[in-house]
């Protein structure tokens, strides 16, 4: 074979492609023969030789079992609720309820192992974390309301100050309305202020 230098890579694939097409394209039939023709009809005259299927031709579905033939039930003649039936009965079989135990929910959850000793002190230790930071805040609780007599008699002496500012606030008035007074008879402390 040799290799046109003209001839680019593409153009010498495109070439090689279409002559490998054409190997591969059958040859053109001629007719087919009048006998091939009659071999193909009695298949389909087979099938229309066969008689449909009903309902009063199949068995009873309660003596039906894992070995009984289910076919005859397929036909186009048997009604869909004795077909549903049959197939009810064919696939509630124990050949086909085996699980295979890979879902989730198969397994029983209502009843539970007894928990072990590591748990278990694990837990209690837990609890006695928590009853230990319960009894901490009950002691901060306490010691916040020893100290709230204090703040209380603090705040006792604060109001009981007030409450002698405010009476000596009274007497100044008192006085210096009777210092009017003594001054002046018409005026009264009210006209003053």
């Amino acid at each position: 074979m040799t290799r046109d230098s003209n001839e680019s890579v593409l153009s010498r694939w495109s070439r090689r492609k279409h002559e490998a097409d054409k190997a591969l394209q059958p040859a053109p039939e001629s007719a087919a023969p009048p006998e091939t023709a009659t071999a193909q009809a009695p298949p389909q005259v087979e099938a229309a030789a066969q008689p449909v299927l009903t309902d009063a031709d199949m068995p009873a579905v309660e003596s039906l079992d894992e070995s009984s033939d289910f076919s005859g039930f397929m036909s186009a003649g048997v009604s869909d609720e004795l077909r549903n039936l049959a197939l009810r009965k064919l696939f509630g079989a124990p050949v086909f309820n085996i699980r295979d135990g890979l879902d989730e929910y198969d397994d029983d959850y209502t009843s539970f192992e007894k928990l072990g000793d590591i748990v278990t002190s694990d837990m209690r230790h837990r609890i006695e974390m928590e009853e230990q930071k319960l009894r901490e805040k009950l002691a901060a609780e306490s010691e916040a309301v020893a100290e709230q007599p204090d703040e209380l008699e603090a705040i006792d002496g604060a109001d009981e100050a007030a409450d002698a500012a405010a009476a000596d606030d009274a007497d100044d008035v008192a006085q210096s309305a009777t210092a009017v007074a003594a001054a002046d008879p018409g005026k009264t402390a009210t006209d003053e202020q």
